[in-house]
């Protein structure tokens, strides 16, 4: 189950680039290209820059004008759909 404690990490088949505020995925192994907004894409940003799921909600929450509970689904849900499309993968351990 994906939780803010789950460890993460950004498989090498994935790359990325910032354009304006927006970030620009693109998963090698599909050819997919993704495209993740301002708040998404400062997530992402701060990911890359290793940071855990919790650490990564207490400075967007100290960035952002929003309730915790709502920044954690958001965040959880986002994850969950990069997960889905191969862009973040679980740490087992």
């Amino acid at each position: 189950m994906l939780t803010l404690d789950s460890q993460l990490v950004i498989p090498a088949h994935v790359t990325s680039t910032l354009v304006d505020e927006d970030t620009v995925l693109l998963n090698t192994r599909t050819n997919q290209y993704f495209a993740l907004q301002e708040v998404s894409s400062r997530l992402w940003t701060l990911l890359k820059e290793g940071q855990g799921l919790r650490q990564a909600c207490h400075t967007l929450q100290e960035e952002y004008t929003v309730e915790p509970a709502e920044l954690e689904r958001d965040v959880l849900e986002i994850i969950g759909q990069l997960m889905e499309n191969g862009l973040v993968e679980f740490v087992e351990g």
